[in-house]
């Protein structure tokens, strides 16, 4: 599995809700690059203005590890 975006969420003590993405034409296809990418994202919000709650990071636009898309699951009720 990898991902071609990757999301860094900032949460700070008063609730407010900031996030930084950034998406290639290729894929992220190891967990170093997308530590480094989360990484990258985090330096360009610093210095952070207020104290942090916690950060998210998200992988979006998944796809296999042949380079198709992953297909949606179906959510039955």
């Amino acid at each position: 599995m990898s991902a071609k975006t990757v999301t860094v969420k900032i949460r700070f003590a008063d609730l407010q809700i900031i996030t930084r993405s950034r998406s290639v034409p290729t894929v992220y296809a190891d967990r170093n690059a997308v530590l480094a990418a989360a990484e990258m994202l985090l330096q360009g919000a610093c210095p952070f203005p207020k104290k942090v709650r916690p950060l998210g990071v998200t992988l979006s636009s998944l796809e296999q590890g042949d380079g198709t898309a992953e297909a949606q699951l179906e959510l039955r009720l």
